[in-house]
């Protein structure tokens, strides 16, 4: 079982962490206590120059902590050490804090409650402190959080420059909707930009009341026009169907208005798919290929093979972000 004076501590801000905006020989002179009993151990002088609002007004509500040691913390925090799963499930690069025992210290700092976790509050002290927090590899939703209590605290919006834009971008491909929402809120432009592209595999109608209203009307307005834009664009360009020749002695006019109707069936099935947006150029080439193939007259397959040809060229200069 684990000691009763043992606390969980950040292992980035703890009591001797060497951390930049710091004078050399700086030490930490606040405690930050986290809703899930995490202690930060930090700089009031860091906190007051990066807020507007005294940190939450919390700096000017500080006190000295009655206790003569933390509280214990038993339950499910007390395990052997191999087998704890705090949030990085094991992983020491991705865990925000240790078990440690409670140092001399903490009867003379003064401390703060917060109501964030500390995975969450962890990306915001790093965000304050202007620290990489990659490594971390924090979830959407724990940087959704983390931004959304920045106001709260009088932070900033970490610049369009920050790293942590880039930590959300890569989740792109697994929630594009989100990260373009977490984007627009902010008005980090290049963050939407370059996730509009990944929304087009997704349907509009996936897209929750709760997003919408995030991201707001200007940008819900390119979202829905990057969209909406492509399918009418695709509409225009695989429209008409391949010009036709001469009749011959071995293709009538019969014959080639065959091939119209399978083309305008390829266009339909196409138009009518999930995400015709997101339509692929192999999928334009596996939807009308086939025509060129049913038919034995050379000339028609010249003037298919011209229409797929060109198709395919139109449509690879369609706008695929906002």
């Amino acid at each position: 079982m684990a000691s009763s004076t043992e606390i969980r501590v950040s292992t980035t801000f703890f009591p001797s962490a060497l951390l930049p905006n710091v004078p050399d020989g700086g030490r930490s002179d606040l405690i930050v206590h986290t809703s899930d009993t995490v202690f930060f151990y930090v700089h009031q002088s860091v906190l007051r120059a990066r807020s507007n609002n005294n940190f939450g007004m919390l700096l000017s509500t500080t006190y000295y902590a009655s206790n003569t040691s933390p509280p214990a913390h038993r339950e499910i925090h007390d395990r052997d050490q191999g087998t704890r799963d705090y949030f990085g499930g094991g992983r020491a690069g991705n865990v925000p804090f240790i078990e440690s025992s409670a140092p001399d210290q903490t009867n003379t700092i003064p401390t703060i409650f917060v109501s964030e976790e500390s995975v969450v509050f962890n990306i915001i002290l790093h965000l304050t402190y202007g620290m990489a927090c990659g490594r971390y590899g924090p979830s959407i939703e724990v940087i959704s959080n983390a931004l959304e209590a920045m106001p709260r605290y009088g932070l900033p919006t970490p610049d369009p420059t920050n790293e942590i834009w880039t930590v959300l971008l890569r989740q792109a491909e697994v929630d594009p909707l989100r990260v373009y929402s977490l984007g627009a809120a902010h008005a980090v432009d290049t963050v939407c930009i370059q996730s509009s592209e990944h929304t087009l595999n997704t349907p509009l109608s996936n897209l929750s009341e709760a997003d919408a209203m995030t991201m707001g009307a200007i940008y819900l307005r390119r979202l829905f026009f990057l969209h909406f834009g492509r399918v009418e664009a695709l509409k225009r360009i695989v429209g008409p169907p391949p010009d036709t020749h001469a009749d011959t002695t071995v293709c009538s006019e019969m014959v080639q208005r065959n091939v119209k109707k399978a083309w305008k069936a390829a266009v339909a099935e196409l138009l009518l798919a999930e995400t015709p947006q997101a339509t692929a150029v192999s999928a334009l080439v596996s939807a009308f290929g086939p025509i060129a193939n049913s038919t034995q007259c050379l000339a028609c397959k010249e003037k298919i093979q011209e229409r797929i040809a060109s198709v395919v060229q139109a449509w690879g200069n369609v706008k695929k972000i906002i």
